[in-house]
C-alpha cells in the first residue's frame, strides 16, 4: 500500500485505467460466453421438443404422457429465453434439468422403440390369428353344409325305411250274412236279411316292419257315410269303429276275420263301405251293396 502511495498520480491514473480495460474486457468475453452457452441450450431445448411432437404425431396413446414431459421443457426454455444478464447459477441448473429430459427423453424413446415392436409382433399375429380363424369359419360353414346335407340324406332314408317298413294287407273281403235258427250264418245280399257282416283280410309279412303289437280297426259306414251301430262299436284315435282286434305281429303273415253283428231292422237298401284301419293309418277298403 506504500508503494501504492508512492506512485504518482498520473501513474495511478494509467494502472486504473489499463485495470479497467482489462477488466471490461473480461466482463465482455464473460457475456459472450455465457450467451454461447444460452444458445446451446436453447437449441437443445428446440431439439427435444422436436422430438416430443414427432412421438406425439405417431403414437396417439402416449399423448398424455408426451404432453406432460413437452410441457415442462417448454417451460424450461421460456425460463432460458428470459435470461438477459449473466447468471451462471441459473445456467447451470438449467443445463442439469436438460440432462436429466434427455434421460428421460432416451427411457421414453426407448420404450417407444419396444412398444413399436411389440406392436409389430401382435399385429402378426393378429393377422395370423385372423387368417386362422377365416379357415376355421370356412371349415366350420362347410362342415355345417355337410351336417345339413347328411340330415336330409338321413330324413330321406328314414322316409323310405318308414315307407319300406310300413304294414300292408291283402283285398278286404267282405260278405253280408244271414243267421239261420241254429246259429249258423249263410251270405246273403239282402239288406232286410242281414244279421252281420264278416270281413277277412291278410296283414302281410314285412322284414322291414317294427316287431310288436298291433291295433286294428274295422269300420262300416252306410250310403250316408255314418258308422253302422253294431254290438262292437266304438271310437278311438278320432276313429268310429266297429271291431277292434289287437294283434301281436312279428313280421309273419296273420289272417284275419271280423264278424261284426247289425240289427237288420236298421239296415237300408245301398252300399256299404268298409274301411281297414292299423292305427291312425287306413291301409284296406271295400264296398259291399245290398239290395
Amino acid at each position: 500500500m506504500k508503494k501504492v502511495l508512492n506512485f504518482s498520480p498520473a501513474i495511478l491514473l494509467i494502472l486504473l485505467v489499463i485495470y479497467s480495460f482489462n477488466t471490461h474486457e473480461n466482463k465482455n468475453e464473460l457475456e459472450d460466453e455465457f450467451f454461447k452457452e444460452k444458445k446451446l441450450l436453447q437449441n437443445e431445448l428446440n431439439k427435444i421438443v422436436a422430438d416430443y411432437k414427432e412421438i406425439t404425431s405417431k403414437k396417439k396413446w402416449l399423448t398424455k404422457r408426451v404432453v406432460n414431459g413437452m410441457n415442462k421443457i417448454i417451460a424450461l426454455k421460456d425460463s432460458v429465453e428470459q435470461l438477459e444478464k449473466v447468471n451462471y447459477d441459473l445456467l447451470f441448473k438449467y443445463s442439469l434439468k436438460i440432462t436429466k429430459l434427455e434421460r428421460e427423453n432416451r427411457k421414453l424413446f426407448l420404450k417407444v422403440e419396444s412398444l413399436q415392436k411389440q406392436n409389430t409382433k401382435l399385429r402378426s399375429e393378429n393377422t395370423q390369428v385372423k387368417k386362422d380363424l377365416q379357415a376355421e369359419e370356412k371349415s366350420f360353414s362347410s362342415l355345417v353344409a355337410e351336417n345339413k346335407k347328411l340330415k336330409r340324406e338321413e330324413l330321406a332314408l328314414k322316409r323310405k325305411v318308414n315307407i319300406a317298413g310300413t304294414i300292408e294287407i291283402s283285398s278286404v273281403l267282405v260278405e253280408a250274412l244271414k243267421e239261420k235258427s241254429n246259429g249258423k250264418y249263410t251270405t246273403t245280399n239282402r239288406y232286410k236279411k242281414t244279421d252281420a257282416f264278416r270281413i277277412k283280410f291278410d296283414i302281410l309279412p314285412n322284414e322291414l316292419a317294427n316287431i310288436g303289437n298291433r291295433e286294428i280297426f274295422v269300420q262300416i259306414l252306410d250310403d250316408h257315410n255314418n258308422t253302422v251301430p253294431s254290438e262292437k262299436s266304438g271310437s278311438k284315435n278320432e276313429i268310429s269303429y266297429n271291431d277292434l282286434i289287437s294283434i301281436d305281429y312279428d313280421r309273419e303273415k296273420i289272417s284275419v276275420v271280423s264278424l261284426v253283428s247289425v240289427d237288420r231292422a236298421s239296415m237300408n237298401e245301398g252300399d256299404y263301405t268298409v274301411n281297414v284301419y292299423i292305427g291312425k293309418r287306413k291301409v284296406g277298403k271295400s264296398i259291399i251293396n245290398l239290395r
